[in-house]
């Protein structure tokens, strides 16, 4: 007794062609759409590049701790953050919260290390206590 295939489950002979795409961005059947087509521009990435150059050139550390400061911002919103690999806030918690604090501390000492920021940061310490003091 052979065992035949479900009735209800029809499989066509051949896979559409992808090439052939209908509407916005039409291509003629056999032609390979050009590899810049529909390509955004990553602009985040380039500006992410363009402020590692003038980082490295005027050596603030200000701009490293800003990216630090959007790493803690998009690994809180997204649940996730880096290190080497993902890390998801729901499968290992205490693992994410560590590398959020250690991305802000790291900003913290970016932002210090420069002397500008540092005595901005004393003057308003020293106005908020003579204002609460």
């Amino acid at each position: 007794m052979g065992t035949s295939a479900p009735t209800s489950v029809k499989v066509k002979a051949s896979a559409p062609n992808p090439v052939e795409a209908k509407g916005k961005g039409e291509v003629k059947k056999g032609h390979q759409p050009s590899p810049k087509a529909g390509r955004v521009w990553p602009w985040k990435t380039l500006l992410g590049l363009t402020l590692i150059l003038a980082e490295l050139w005027l050596n603030t550390g200000i701009i490293w701790g800003v990216f630090m400061l959007l790493w803690v911002i998009m690994g809180i919103s997204s649940g996730q953050t880096y290190i080497l690999e993902i890390l998801q806030r729901r499968e290992h918690p205490i693992l994410f919260w560590f590398t959020i604090h250690l991305w802000l501390l790291f900003a913290a000492f970016f932002f210090m290390s420069n002397q500008h920021i540092y005595a901005f940061c004393l003057a308003v310490i020293a106005k908020l206590g003579a204002v609460f003091g």
